[in-house]
């Protein structure tokens, strides 16, 4: 993965939020989230009004999500201290 200029971070917008589940949810229920949300993400009807509000459709797996807080969560504690000072928290 590479790294997230500050413009990127800046144009982050509600419609790239991941959606989440709480911790504890039975894997039978997420296997039922994750398959209902893919196949939303491929409803005609969905993309045409995405397409008619000029709003890219582009979602990223369970797998792709849970790859990257994976990452993210693994890195050394001066690399998590810098980017907290990039965005100023």
């Amino acid at each position: 993965m590479g790294v997230l200029q500050r413009n990127q971070l800046e144009s982050l917008t509600p419609e790239h939020q991941p959606v989440v589940a709480t911790p504890g949810v039975p894997v039978e229920r997420l296997n039922i989230l994750r398959e209902a949300f893919a196949k939303s993400m491929k409803d005609p009807e969905l993309l045409a009004d995405a397409k008619k509000s000029k709003m890219d459709v582009d979602p990223s797996t369970a797998e792709e999500l849970q790859a990257l807080v994976k990452e993210v969560m693994e890195q050394p504690r001066e690399v998590i201290e810098r980017v907290r000072k990039f965005l100023g928290n």
